[in-house]
């Protein structure tokens, strides 16, 4: 595993870049168990077992207004999107995709010395890591049989829960500004999982709350590892001057 990665290291950085990049893997397994210990801290618990129970009543819910299969009945007479819109959510919240994607974010930023958009890039890398290992396990233990019936891996959604881990770490470095949009945009992923018949709806539900988990816990775990650092300068201008802070 190390040959690869310091190979592709070396093409891609300079030689004094590649030791730093390395220590960022050597930390790599130490922040994602950071990362599953952030989560049973209040603000994680409270996330899943919130998310577990929007699940239980969808699940159990059966053919009530908000139960599962009420509404992949109704879904499947009626799509409001469409079938190719339902294709387009499955390639964006796809990991195949979306991981690539980040690691280019990560290298783009670092080309760039675009330091938020690297960090960016290396917190979206680490939550959709975590965010898939458990989403994973939770698949290979429940097996749950899909509305459409192509196999057992309909608990939780891994298209809802890489989506929405990435969607929380923006809004969690970022703001609203740029969260609200990743949200909506996660949630249309997660709506297109339901209409296309590829997961139930408390499939999507627990997948978006285990998401946001992850995207919080990784984000916690490294702002505590990397305190924002801040630096002074003083300027002086005609009459006056001051302090300039940069962070």
């Amino acid at each position: 595993m190390k040959a690869p990665v310091l190979l592709l290291l070396s093409l891609l950085l300079p030689v004094k870049a590649v030791a730093a990049e390395l220590g960022e893997l050597r930390e790599f397994p130490k922040d994602l168990w950071g990362g599953v210990k952030e989560e049973v801290h209040p603000e994680g618990l409270l996330t899943l077992v919130a998310a577990g129970g929007a699940a239980s009543i969808s699940r159990y819910g059966g053919n009530s207004h908000f139960g599962d299969f009420h509404i992949a009945n109704t879904l499947e007479r009626h799509k409001p999107l469409g079938t190719r819109i339902d294709d387009f959510g499955a390639v964006i919240g796809n990991p195949l995709y979306v991981i690539p994607a980040i690691g280019a974010t990560y290298f783009a930023g670092w080309y760039f010395d675009a330091h938020s958009t690297q960090e960016f890039g290396l917190l979206g890398f680490e939550a959709l890591t975590l965010a898939g290992l458990e989403t994973e396990i939770l698949k290979v233990s429940v097996r749950r049989v899909r509305p459409d019936s192509t196999d057992r891996a309909a608990f939780p959604s891994g298209h809802t829960s890489t989506s929405f881990a990435l969607a929380t770490v923006a809004a969690s470095k970022w703001g609203w500004e740029v969260g609200v949009p990743a949200y909506l945009l996660a949630g249309f992923v997660g709506f297109t999982r339901v209409e296309s018949r590829s997961h139930y709806l408390s499939d999507v539900l627990f997948g978006a709350g285990l998401g946001i988990a992850t995207g919080r816990a990784v984000y916690k775990v490294r702002r505590r590892a990397q305190p924002d650092r801040y630096t002074f300068a003083p300027f002086v201008l005609p009459g006056g001057g001051g302090v300039e802070v940069f962070f």
